[in-house]
């Protein structure tokens, strides 16, 4: 594999040219401290065709150096909040004179999903008004943007006739979608995919839509946008993470189980990443691993996985419950949360097809194509 390096113009973007220079590229990757930060670095020594030279990881920085085998430098810079600000135009400005980068990969995010409903100013900041002063910096650069955003963009509102669906569904009985006139004619929640008009429900999920919308109206096509779904991995906090730590300590646990998503990995999300960026891809697209389940499904095979691995000692009782239950245990102990959408599968079909085509990155295994119970076995041996 060959690294090629374009030059950007701020009214062009580049899409896979064979163009070979010996200059070198540099990737800069906004919220170095993030769960996908970390598995973006941890993934590029793992890809196939490159070979990680060297990684100096601190606390205030994070830098890799490297080389495809065309001997060019491929250089990445992940810097935290303190070094980079997204929200900070004068911040942004100058780091991009310092690194000079060709790409930016935004990791950096307000997702503290129920907060952000008492906190909307600061989420719409970081989420809406961050990723929008990038792409400003960006086009005045001519660096490519890829910008990673979220499933709660949709409101659990997308839907399909079951006998034209060739996969078994979860119905929402809530949607008033759902309503059909004709007995005959089974109406049941489909995967989104792009093109789907999204409805959020909440400020989280509204501020991730405004980031999105902003940086398409100053990057137009030559924006990339990666919607992704329940993300979790080694590092940071996340679902797997709190369920591992509660079922060392709980007897018993309450899961909500008429949510359905699809858990996500970061590491395959990362390994998704590097291919677009290496391919130069833009546009909006969808990732996330293959299959469904709601909240409660996921936490059982977090426990079942886990009891295998040894990663537990002894199961814990997961006991299901409705949304409407958990909200209103949550408010009697004077805790308010943010609406989720029921459901917001994410369809990946046409990432898949665009990244197959030219397949840049391999590894030994297809991670980033795999069920979610085998990207979640794949993490907890990790821990194990």
């Amino acid at each position: 594999m060959k690294i090629v390096v374009t030059e950007a113009m701020p009214t062009q973007c580049a899409e896979a040219s064979t163009t070979e220079a010996n200059i070198p590229q540099v990737v800069l990757i906004t919220g170095a401290k993030s769960q996908l930060a970390e598995a973006l670095l941890r993934v590029a020594a793992d890809i196939g065709e490159l070979a990680l030279n060297s990684i100096a990881n601190t606390s205030t920085n994070i830098s890799a150096n490297i080389s495809a085998n065309t001997g060019a430098p491929l250089k990445l810079y992940a810097l935290s909040r303190s070094q980079l600000d997204i929200t900070d135009a004068a911040n942004i400005a100058a780091v991009f004179a310092q690194y000079r980068p060709s790409w930016v990969i935004n990791c950096a995010a307000y997702n503290a999903v129920d907060a952000a409903e008492h906190d909307a100013i600061e989420a719409h900041r970081v989420n809406a008004l961050g990723p929008e002063l990038l792409a400003q910096q960006c086009l005045l650069s001519g660096a490519r943007l890829l910008h990673v955003s979220s499933d709660y963009v949709f409101g659990g509102q997308a839907v399909c006739d079951a006998r034209e669906s060739g996969v078994e569904q979860h119905q929402n009985p809530d949607s008033a979608s759902n309503s059909n006139p004709n007995p005959n004619q089974v109406h049941l929640p489909r995967p989104f995919v792009e093109l789907d008009a999204p409805e959020p429900l909440s400020a989280y999920g509204t501020s991730k839509l405004l980031g999105e919308q902003r940086v398409v109206a100053v990057l137009g096509d030559c924006a990339t946008i990666v919607r992704t779904s329940w993300l979790y991995g080694q590092n940071g906090h996340n679902f797997v993470k709190t369920m591992l730590n509660l079922m060392r300590t709980q007897p018993s646990l309450q899961v909500i189980a008429d949510q359905i998503g699809c858990p996500t990995w970061s590491d395959a999300l990362a390994k998704v990443i590097w291919q677009l960026v290496m391919q130069q891809r833009s546009g909006v697209f969808h990732y996330s691993a293959q299959g469904q389940c709601s909240w409660y499904e996921f936490a059982c095979e977090i426990q079942r996985q886990a009891l295998a691995l040894n990663l537990l000692s002894q199961p814990v009782v997961i006991q299901p419950i409705t949304s409407p239950d958990y909200v209103k245990q949550a408010l009697n102990r004077g805790v308010s949360l943010a609406k989720r959408p029921s459901y917001s599968v994410l369809n990946s079909g046409k990432l898949r097809s665009t990244l197959v085509a030219h397949n840049a990155l391999s590894m030994p295994e297809q991670i980033e194509w795999q069920d979610w119970c085998q990207q979640l076995n794949r993490m907890l041996r990790r821990l194990s």
